[in-house]
């Protein structure tokens, strides 16, 4: 049986991207961002009119972020390298990293991106990245594939997608604990709703889970793939952060559902 409630309202708000995996909002712009795998740079209005504003060359796009200068920042695991997209003008940022899969801004306005490692062997590592591009590792362990992140106010969330489940950070201490345990998925992306509910896309088997106060419920399963396939990256979004977008590295559509809590506004480094 295909699950999804007719309460999360599904449709497709664009279709005909190259695979996008990472998406984000714009709250300043009023549209999302998302990559392709061809190096393309999307730039998605609200009724689904889409424009290419950047192609990076020889590039494959994964995990997409905004800061709060408007500028984007796009996990290029062809080229290794995060490069940072202002007003169409592509500029690399920071140092090489192997495979950068998924970036996210901290309270402090530096740029944490995963950096996945090898899937059968905890391999993974976390990056930051200063505001002046000044790059170092900041792994408190090997990971077991280092994917999606999410901040709260102290701490931040990593996906482990081979283990599967999320760990989480204390920012203070640098303390890693394994948190959410997953079974038969493949957890790939982040999103935190307003209470305090964190959402788990996986790439493997079309589902949305949310973890809260220590339970994990899940919200979205698609056997068939046609309705939601391969969820990836997932980004809150419109006026009031009452639409989960969901990018899909499989596929070509970004689909829309409405989730049962609107999004948490992230810090103002990102308002993605």
């Amino acid at each position: 049986m295909t699950i999804i409630p007719a309460a999360l309202e599904r449709h497709v708000l664009v279709g005909g991207l190259d695979h996008a995996e990472g998406i984000c909002w714009d709250h300043v712009r009023g549209c999302l961002w998302a990559g392709g795998e061809a190096g393309q740079v999307y730039r998605i209005e609200l009724d689904g009119t889409t424009d290419v504003v950047a192609q990076i060359p020889d590039a494959a796009l994964l995990g997409v972020a905004l800061d709060d200068e408007g500028d984007l920042y796009c996990c290029d695991i062809a080229g290794h390298q995060v490069w940072r997209v202002r007003e169409g003008v592509v500029e690399a940022f920071g140092a090489s990293i192997d495979y950068p899969n998924y970036a996210a801004f901290a309270p402090d306005g530096a740029l944490y991106v995963t950096d996945s490692g090898s899937f059968t062997e905890a391999t993974g590592k976390l990056w930051r990245i200063e505001r002046d591009g000044t790059t170092r590792d900041v792994s408190p362990r090997p990971i077991r594939y280092a994917n999606g992140l999410a901040f709260d106010a102290t701490r931040l969330w990593i996906v482990e997608s081979a283990a599967p489940g999320v760990s989480v950070i204390d920012l203070a201490s640098g303390e890693m604990t394994f948190v959410v345990e997953m079974s038969r998925c493949q957890p790939d992306g982040l999103a935190f709703d307003a209470e305090g509910g964190l959402l788990i896309s996986c790439f493997q088997p079309n589902q949305i889970w949310r973890y809260h106060e220590g339970r994990l419920v899940l919200l979205v399963e698609d056997w068939s793939g046609e309705f939601i396939l391969s969820p990836t990256n997932v980004a809150f979004y419109g006026e009031n952060l009452d639409r989960l977008a969901l990018a899909s590295l499989c596929g070509h559509d970004v689909v829309s559902i409405r989730p049962p809590a609107p999004g948490r506004a992230l810090n103002p480094r990102s308002p993605s």
